[in-house]
């Protein structure tokens, strides 16, 4: 399922919130002035252009996989050392756009922000990002993560479930990324995991939102065939794993007295800040 971009950039609360938190982190640590700035996973070009307002640099660069939402960010948020290219970062280096290849050793700082938990090749996409830094560069990143979705079940149930599906557990999660860094190559790898939660209005999040989510858990998928990957995920298993997600990460709160119902979801983070 795609979403739609101009819904997404309406509704993005929680995303922006946590940019502007990673990019908090950046000016805190170090207040200089970066040469090349990489924003992996840049999506619509709202965050980019957080980053060109508050991070110090001469050129940016906005990276993402879907050439709908480059466009927007084109269209939208266009400037003059701001560009964009359409690239999936977990492709083989040499797939790799040439304009992304070019920046081989010359990226100052690579940013990502809830994005890199999409993709299931970790380490072709670590790697790639080792190879883009430049000498003493440095990469900050959030990395959404969801796990135990189905540890309610009874027993039979999650035995039948698991025969389509395995999601490691948090622990696992962190682990898995923080090998995947250090075999790239990344030293000083700090993780730090926390549970953050967003309200959205119930309408937005149901309608918007909710259908969307059940596709960040198609990596896990047994079935590593693509085709049949994409049938799995349109059957009534997507209905299974909505119902997983509101039960353990949604909680619906009572009508204010503006008449307005809302959802409180919790989704835990894994803030990644490393370097070469």
């Amino acid at each position: 399922m795609d979403i739609n971009t101009d819904e997404f950039n309406r509704v993005n609360y929680a995303h922006l919130r946590d940019a502007n938190n990673l990019i908090d982190r950046i000016i805190d640590e170090s207040g200089e002035k970066y040469g090349l700035v990489l924003d992996v996973g840049c999506g619509s070009g709202n965050v980019t252009a957080l980053l060109n307002q508050r991070i110090s640099c001469d050129k940016l660069v906005g990276l993402d996989i879907d050439m709908r939402m480059i466009k927007f960010a084109k269209t939208n948020y266009n400037s003059p050392k701001v560009s964009y290219v359409v690239q999936d970062i977990s492709a083989e280096w040499h797939q790799l756009d040439p304009t992304l290849k070019e920046l081989e050793g010359k990226v100052s700082l690579i940013f990502s922000n809830r994005v890199l938990h999409w993709i299931e090749n970790k380490t072709t996409a670590t790697k790639n990002l080792y190879r883009l830094l430049a000498p003493n560069g440095k990469l900050y990143t959030n990395i959404t993560t969801l796990w135990d979705l189905f540890d309610d079940l009874v027993s039979n149930e999650k035995t039948e479930i698991e025969k389509l599906i395995k999601i490691p557990s948090k622990d696992e999660q962190i682990a898995n990324w923080r090998t995947a860094f250090a075999e790239s190559g990344f030293k000083d790898i700090d993780i730090e995991f926390s549970v953050l939660r967003q309200l959205y209005p119930s309408d937005q999040f149901k309608n918007i939102l909710l259908p969307y989510f059940p596709n960040l858990t198609k990596k896990y998928l047994i079935e590593k065939d693509p085709i049949k990957r994409n049938e799995i995920m349109s059957s009534g298993f997507r209905d299974t794993v909505r119902a997983a997600i509101l039960r353990h990460h949604c909680r619906e709160l009572p009508i204010g007295s503006d008449g307005n119902a809302m959802i409180e979801l919790n989704y835990g983070q894994c803030r990644v800040i490393a370097h070469n």
